[in-house]
């Protein structure tokens, strides 16, 4: 190896290192991270077994290194993994200016693999190749969706049925129960007041969403120049996080077909209550055109042969409301139950609609509050070619990565998404860097 050519090895970690528990419930005991100090069972600390094999596997291979970990916030943000990957960045070339014969090397596990990559794509990093392992990173995307004018509809259909459904229903109820003289004219300016505030909180909501999800698009693209950096990517098989994420993209798909079924048994329930507007004005009309007594004969006839339709229907109802398990519906399909019934489907519709903002939450904190406009590429493995010129004729492939899934055939303890713990995950690293700069040499 020439002069001064050893590695400059920096490990990254992913989020929360020390575990949940500690970095986010208690933080006011173990101190908030990064600390000066940190215990040894850290997989990029100093004297940890991951780093003593690996220093191993490189030394068989007569390969010397420098090796140093990067600390950032860990917290569960994109933003936050954007400033650690500003920090990178400059990390990197101060060990550039250090070392400057030196072979970077960029070691990198869970989110941490994003970190890594979004550093070498900020400006100003040199263009000398930097080498780049990930270890169980679940490499995550952002990206705009359109709104569509149906989607927008359903929304501001639902919001009218809360303001006139929910809204008038429980001002009524606090009237009665708190404020029984109050002027019914002041209760009507009050009720219309407030009616007013969901529209305002929904369309300050969707406009401040969509500079979010232009910002979040932006923070985690990866221009195409990344990809001329050797990348190694360790994966495992059921890794946890990998699934913890599926499992989130899952809720919220679910999630949204429940809250388009919500929507539609409410647009069902407003045709049928026009609909029986419109024939009690038909009944109406008839009976001013119409003998009264000629009318309600033969209204009377048409309902005693519709009665007697349904008499099985309405036996089997009976029945099935006596039973237990079925006393719980008994309410909702009875007059008296059916407000009850609109306000549960109103109130449905709006935990779906946010329901899958808890879910991507999972993939950074600031997806919490956004309910439409964007979609979570997350992936065990990048994409090695830039999405917009792939179909293109004059795109080329690449061979960006190469990507190994670990497999240990013995039983386990401690989760899988620990790969580094895993007995041959620093020997692969130190065999890949070795036939790369064999490559490289020849």
């Amino acid at each position: 190896m020439r002069a001064d050519g050893d590695l400059v090895i920096t490990l990254v970690h992913g989020t929360w290192p020390r575990n949940v528990w500690r970095d986010v419930f208690l933080t006011a005991f173990y101190g908030k991270w990064p600390t000066r100090s940190f215990s040894r069972s850290l997989w990029f600390a100093d004297g940890s077994e991951f780093r003593n094999r690996l220093s191993a596997e490189l030394s068989k291979r007569g390969l010397s290194a420098r090796i140093s970990p990067f600390l950032w916030s860990g917290a569960n943000s994109v933003r936050e993994r954007d400033k650690a990957a500003q920090e990178l960045a400059e990390h990197i070339r101060a060990k550039q200016l250090d070392h400057p014969g030196s072979i970077q090397v960029l070691i990198a596990h869970s989110h941490g693999g994003n970190v890594a990559l979004r550093a070498l794509d900020q400006p100003g990093v040199t263009g000398d190749e930097i080498f780049i392992t990930t270890i169980a990173t679940p490499f995550v995307e952002i990206l705009p969706t359109k709104l569509l004018p149906a989607e927008t509809l359903r929304i501001d259909v639902m919001v009218s049925l809360t303001t006139s459904v929910l809204i008038p229903h429980y001002a009524i109820a606090i009237n009665n129960a708190y404020f029984p003289t109050l002027n019914p004219n002041v209760l009507s300016l009050i009720v219309a007041l407030v009616c007013v505030l969901p529209f305002m909180l929904f369309f300050g909501l969707r406009a401040r969403n969509t500079r979010t999800v232009d910002e979040l698009v932006g923070l985690t693209s990866l221009s195409p120049s990344v990809r001329k950096h050797p990348l190694l990517v360790l994966r495992a098989v059921d890794d946890e996080a990998a699934l913890t994420l599926a499992a989130a993209t899952i809720g919220n798909r679910f999630s949204r077909l429940l809250e388009r079924s919500s929507y539609k048994i409410s647009v069902l329930i407003g045709f049928l209550f026009i609909s029986l507007v419109v024939f009690i004005l038909v009944l109406i009309a008839i009976s001013i055109f119409w003998s009264l007594d000629d009318f309600m004969a033969s209204a009377s006839a048409f309902m005693t042969r519709f009665l007697g339709f349904l008499q099985p229907v309405s036996d089997f109802m009976a029945w099935a409301f006596k039973t237990r398990f079925l006393q719980f519906l008994q309410p909702a399909f009875s007059f008296e139950g059916f407000p009850a019934f609109a306000r549960g489907l109103v109130l449905a519709f709006f935990a779906f609609l946010f329901l899958p903002g808890v879910f991507n939450s999972a993939y950074g904190r600031e997806l919490l509050p956004i309910f439409q406009g964007c979609e979570i590429n997350s992936q065990s493995a990048p994409d090695s070619i830039e999405r917009q010129s792939e179909f293109q004729s004059e795109s080329t492939s690449t061979n960006w990565g190469m990507v190994v899934t670990l497999h240990q055939e013995e039983a386990r303890r401690g989760l899988r998404h620990g790969l580094y713990d895993h007995p041959q995950c620093a020997e692969r690293i130190a065999g890949w860097l070795q036939s790369e700069l064999a490559s490289r040499a020849i």
